[in-house]
């Protein structure tokens, strides 16, 4: 079989505001400023070039990482992509984390494997067969090479859970945990869609030194304080559940590049099979993206709580030594050596929001991807910079309180209890304080500039209960004017 495509070679990796960039790009420019694409496809090929990253150098410790810098790190991994080039061929005998061997496999009619459509491929996931087509934005096309390699890396941690798949038998002998349903990717999660937050560098190469792991930090988690951090494409299983296919499974690789469907790209499609069976967060599946409350529970994507508005919570243990029941392994763990390295970085939190229904995962009614990404000063992090931060996310929460309240109340005494317009009202000025949270994050360093801010927000939501309850009918007015809110008073009451 041809060896084409290789994704050291060809450009495949979205950049915003760019043209697609191949591996070796990535590890040797610097004006690949910031990756592009789905907050899943953002997420999957970070984790991808980390990967790499690891597999190249990982330095011992903090001091060795400082030493080792960005350049540092660009060529380590530009010199493991040369040594390993013919391991990154998209098509050929090789061919970059799939499984040949599905092309000889049939079915139990003994046919062989269906060649599944890729479809859309911004979800991490192959179309049903009674997917309601509506525009031609939703008809299958066959992607390029580039799509299918996005597509590909994208799958193999977040596949969605459900019977798109094609059913093999297992591939390793006594595995008997294979069903007609195939579990989802380890970090999507079989729920609603796990939270993951991470850094954010100025450049992609500087992102990923910036969460980059090092022998201390993976000693930290005791499963993975000897991990060979053997890659996938260095070593391929040939089953479920063999040798191989176990390391993968608990080593810290796993958490970069899982192997959750056995796939194999066809010209226009792919054969598509389960793969690694990972536990989910109840079955004891950590990783230091995931977003956890408390020990036991993991924080799930929800389209009412964008991710910024928990940005308190994730800094509270490095900045205040105050657990405020949120936290995340990467961000605690690496936050001290962040802030010394570099003048300013970003919080990137993300995902994609799905639901289940009878063992399949879908995107449906308002889920979404989500994206949030709030810059930080390094210099002026610190205990008096939280204080206000604090401060001023208690003063949003209270004042969108206010305004669900006092329209609830409008709505209640004129008996429109069902119309829930008090929660449009909340999802608008939520919303809006989305747009304007930088700059209230960058105020905190400078409090005279936050009264300003607050002005605008009061202003803004006495506009929402302007617009949601209406005042032009005697009644209408009457209890208008009875429920019309008093930001100014009633935040300094409730404060």
């Amino acid at each position: 079989m041809e060896e084409r495509f290789n994704l050291i070679d060809e450009g495949w990796i979205p950049i915003s505001g760019k043209n697609p960039a191949s591996l070796r790009e990535i590890f040797s420019a610097t004006d690949c400023s910031e990756l592009g694409g789905t907050s899943i496809q953002k997420l999957a090929v970070l984790k991808l070039l980390l990967a790499i990253a690891q597999r190249a150098i990982t330095p011992k410790d903090t001091k060795e990482w400082e030493a080792l810098g960005v350049e540092g790190l660009g060529k380590a991994c530009s010199q493991y992509l040369e040594q390993k080039h013919d391991l990154f061929y998209l098509h050929g005998e090789r061919p970059f984390l799939q499984f040949p061997i599905l092309a000889q496999w049939k079915t139990n009619k003994g046919e062989p494997l269906p060649i599944m459509p890729i479809g859309r491929p911004y979800h991490p996931d192959i179309p049903s067969d009674n997917d309601t087509v509506i525009n031609q934005m939703q008809l299958n096309r066959i992607p390029n090479d580039a799509q299918k390699a996005l597509f590909l890396v994208s799958i193999m941690n977040y596949s969605f859970g459900g019977k798109r798949v094609s059913y093999i038998p297992p591939l390793s002998e006594g595995f008997d945990s294979k069903g007609k349903s195939a579990k989802s990717g380890p970090s999507l999660g079989n729920y609603n869609g796990y939270m993951q937050s991470c850094f954010w560098g100025n450049t992609v190469l500087e992102t990923v030194w910036l969460n980059l792991l090092t022998r201390w930090e993976l000693s930290q988690f005791p499963q993975w304080e000897k991990d060979e951090l053997i890659p996938p494409w260095e070593e391929m299983p040939e089953g479920e559940d063999d040798e191989v296919a176990r390391r993968l499974k608990s080593s810290y690789m796993g958490t970069l590049v899982g192997l959750s469907r056995f796939v194999l790209l066809q010209e226009d499609g792919v054969l598509y099979a389960e793969g690694i069976q990972y536990p989910s967060h109840k079955e004891g599946w950590r990783e230091p993206f995931m977003t956890l409350r408390g020990e036991d529970k993991v924080n799930f994507l929800d389209m009412g709580r964008k991710p910024w508005r928990n940005l308190d919570a994730l800094l509270s243990l490095s900045l205040s030594t105050v657990d405020r029941g949120i936290t995340c392994p990467q961000i605690q763990m690496l936050l001290p050596r962040t802030r010394k390295a570099v003048s300013s970085f970003g919080l990137y939190s993300g995902g994609l929001k799905v639901r289940g229904n009878a063992g399949d995962q879908s995107v449906k009614q308002t889920d979404d991807f989500i994206n949030s990404l709030i810059w930080l000063d390094s210099q002026v992090l610190g205990q008096e910079w939280f204080q206000t931060l604090e401060a001023e996310m208690k003063w949003l929460e209270t004042t969108a309180f206010i305004l669900k309240r006092c329209v609830s109340n409008y709505l209640k005494e004129l008996k429109e209890i069902k119309s829930s317009l008090e929660e449009v009202a909340e999802g608008d000025f939520w919303r809006y304080c989305e747009s304007i949270f930088q700059d209230i994050v960058y105020a905190c360093d400078s409090p005279d500039r936050l009264p300003s801010i607050r002005q605008s927000l009061i202003r803004y939501a006495e506009g929402l209960y302007d617009t949601y309850c209406g005042h032009e009918t005697a009644r209408q007015i009457v209890s208008w004017v009875k429920h019309r809110p008093n930001f100014r008073l009633e935040t300094k009451k409730e404060g």
